[in-house]
């Protein structure tokens, strides 16, 4: 029985990793900067879920999570805003082919809601 569970499992989690890469999405960054010191904060989530603090693994995204975010971000791969100010958030799409940086600044409220809203759920699973 202990076998078939394993093998249950696998097949599940290569069946998720399968549909992450039907995405085209490498990865995912996500962050913000400026102000007084200028200072950048950036994390990352991969396709294997993980999610890192510059390269510091900070803890490992359920499969299904990964998959429901990548999906989010493919539908903004080519949307373009790029207006930064002092204080600014960004997301950055990479796929194998581009890599899609999408920048605005704090209170902008031209950046499409689906971007907006992608940033804040990402952000929430940092803490």
């Amino acid at each position: 029985m202990k076998k078939y569970s394993f093998l249950i499992i696998i097949l599940v989690s290569s069946c998720l990793s399968g549909k992450i890469n039907q995405t085209e999405i490498e990865q995912v960054k996500f962050g913000s900067g400026g102000g007084f010191t200028g200072t950048i904060k950036t994390y990352t989530l991969t396709a294997d879920g993980r999610l890192l603090d510059e390269s510091k693994e900070l803890k490992k995204i359920n499969l299904n999570q990964t998959l429901e975010y990548f999906n989010k971000a493919n539908e903004l791969r080519n949307y373009t805003f790029n207006h930064p100010d002092n204080v600014y958030s960004f997301i950055e799409i990479k796929t194998k082919e581009k890599t899609n940086r999408i920048v605005w600044s704090f209170g902008n409220t031209q950046i499409d809601t689906q971007a907006s809203a992608l940033y804040n759920t990402l952000i929430s699973i940092t803490q």
